[in-house]
């Protein structure tokens, strides 16, 4: 096995909407978070919300020929209250020495009856607040969308240029027209329906997306995450019976990104009441952000154990005496990249003894691994990562507890806070990448396991963090009782050697290095470099190094990946 995917270029190789991009050399990573030219220059891809694809710069910058002023730049989301939040966050978040003009509202682009997009813009300085929220909350379009509106927006010109033809020769344009427009209606008039022929038709709405298809495939990807199984999918051992009495898929809502998950459970719950969550252990980036940025703020115990357990009592117990009690525990099963469980029994008891909502973050262990859900009042993922494993689609899930005591209000506040944004192609594909979950999770489950006592072995490593030996009595006590259940996919190693043999050991690696996890083929990277640049010194605090190396074991055959990661550790030269 020998993979070298060229700086820049999208992991894997030559996937439409591959959603990693290859930084194969450390130095890659670092020059990355600095902008440096050199690499910024050759990014052809990127992780979604870091790196706004190619396809929707190109929608974006036709849209702000049209409706921006000079000076201004534009973001595109798929509904109106995603526009009007991110105008919201960027007056929330504007030092009062940027000028803000008032910002104008979003703009609405009807591009044809199944599609609008709002535009919202803002004066160009401001640019590095709206790709905050772009980043923090997943809620952009997807490239898939963009994609579309592209296609669409390419057969209005041609249709506008036929028309222009017509009228020169004296003739009647065929009844279409081109149509952007603003307003809240998507319905085009009769005389743009009418259309000359089927052919013509065809070319009108590119693909023909069959609307129907993709509503029964989100329905499919609920059953499938809901446990809830047709008699034939349980006799093919496709998917997981959750165990959870009482669920079943219109307890699963589907976001077009993970971090889309958090952001709308959080969102309900500020529905319900105002107030600070926590959040229990270090977490991936973007979940403190939106903790600590959308609502009354967030506190923080970023150790996840020993005496963060007794700080989180006495904190919900001061409020619940102040009276206003923490809206919600919020934590990750096992969390990203130090891969510790918490004892979610006892965040359990603490959160219904002091009214506090849990939620759990189970994309690290998936629930083909563990039972989270038992314990949550809700559970999120995201499915871009190993539900999909082809790593050409986001896409995240919301899962209620119809066990919990919080069931029913957080139904109607799901019901008044949530949108489903995932674009109709997006859901076929994942539906399609999903299918066979549960045998590559087991497959995956075992190369982790061989690589994870690989690393562990040698005189060279410091420290392997993986579940099996980080906080394990945690994680053991929610590993679901049957054969097929493991400890994942993803490992965290850092090296005696510190900086210079991780730099030694990662550049060595012949498999795709870039960010995200959970895919199909290996996949490694710097995690701290790139997740924590500007904020080094503060993940240290918690364990998280400088030097550590994240691993996404894939499904390559066994004996190829212990050679892959013998010959990267013999090529560490430093003591």
């Amino acid at each position: 096995m020998s993979i070298q995917v060229p700086l820049g270029e999208c992991v894997p190789p030559n996937t439409r909407h591959g959603v990693s991009v290859s930084l194969p050399l450390w130095e890659d990573n670092v020059d990355y978070e600095k902008g440096d030219p050199r690499v910024l220059s050759r990014m052809n891809s990127g992780y979604p919300r870091f790196f706004i694809a190619k396809v929707i710069q190109a929608l974006a910058e036709r849209l702000r020929e049209r409706f921006a002023l000079p000076g201004e730049a534009i973001m595109l989301f798929p509904s109106r209250a995603c526009a009007e939040r991110c105008v919201a966050f960027i007056h929330a978040q504007a030092s009062k020495n940027e000028a803000l003009y008032g910002l104008p509202k979003p703009e609405s682009a009807v591009l044809d009856s199944n599609v609008t997009i709002y535009c919202t813009m803002f004066p160009e300085a401001l640019f590095p607040l709206a790709k905050q929220y772009w980043q923090h909350t997943g809620n952009g379009i997807s490239a898939r969308l963009a994609e579309y509106c592209l296609h669409i927006e390419h057969v209005n010109d041609k249709c506008e240029l036929e028309a222009n033809s017509y009228s020169r020769l004296g003739r009647s344009p065929s009844g279409y027209h081109r149509k952007v427009a603003t307003g809240a209606t998507a319905e085009p008039s009769a005389a743009e329906t009418e259309l000359e022929a089927d052919a013509y038709l065809e070319e009108r709405f590119g693909r023909n997306l069959n609307a129907k298809y993709a509503d029964d495939m989100k329905w499919a990807l609920r059953r499938r995450i809901a446990g809830a199984l047709l008699k034939e999918e349980k006799m093919q051992g496709a998917q997981v019976e959750r165990g959870v009495a009482g669920l079943n898929a219109s307890d699963v809502f589907l976001t077009a990104t993970g971090m889309s998950a958090v952001f709308y459970a959080h969102q309900a719950l500020l529905h319900m009441r105002q107030a600070k969550s926590v959040c229990f252990g270090f977490p991936y980036t973007d979940t403190l952000k939106i903790l600590e940025k959308f609502g009354p703020g967030a506190y923080f115990l970023g150790n996840g154990e020993g005496s963060d357990y007794e700080k989180l009592e006495e904190i919900l117990a001061t409020h619940c005496q102040q009276g206003q009690p923490i809206l919600a525990i919020f934590t990750e099963c096992p969390s990203n990249p130090l891969l510790k469980t918490a004892d979610l029994p006892r965040l359990r008891a603490l959160a219904d003894r002091y009214g506090a909502a849990l939620v759990i973050d189970e994309t690290i262990g998936s629930f083909a691994n563990i039972d989270a859900l038992k314990w949550a009042d809700m559970v999120v993922s995201s499915l871009t990562k190993v539900f999909s494993g082809d790593s050409n689609v986001m896409g995240g899930s919301i899962v209620l507890n119809p066990l919990c005591k919080l069931y029913t209000p957080l139904q109607t506040a799901i019901a008044a806070t949530f949108e489903d944004l995932m674009w109709c192609e997006d859901a076929i594909f994942l539906e399609r990448n999903s299918r066979d979950f549960v045998q590559r999770v087991l497959q995956i489950n075992q190369n982790a396991l061989a690589v994870a006592e690989l690393l562990r072995s040698s005189s060279k490593v410091a420290k392997v963090a993986y579940p099996k030996y980080t906080t394990p009595e945690n994680y053991q006590q929610i590993m679901r009782p049957n054969s097929n259940a493991g400890y994942g996919g993803l490992l965290s190693v850092v090296f005696v050697g510190g900086e210079a043999a991780a730099r030694q050991f990662y550049d060595s690696l012949r498999c795709c290095k870039g960010p995200s996890l959970g895919t199909n083929f290996t996949l490694a990277s710097p995690y701290t470099i790139l997740a924590h640049f500007t904020e080094l010194e503060w993940a240290a605090q918690y364990g998280v190094r400088a030097d550590l190396v994240r691993i996404s074991v894939g499904l390559e055959p066994q004996a190829e990946l212990i050679a892959m990661f013998q010959a990267a550790l013999e090529a560490i030269q430093v003591s």
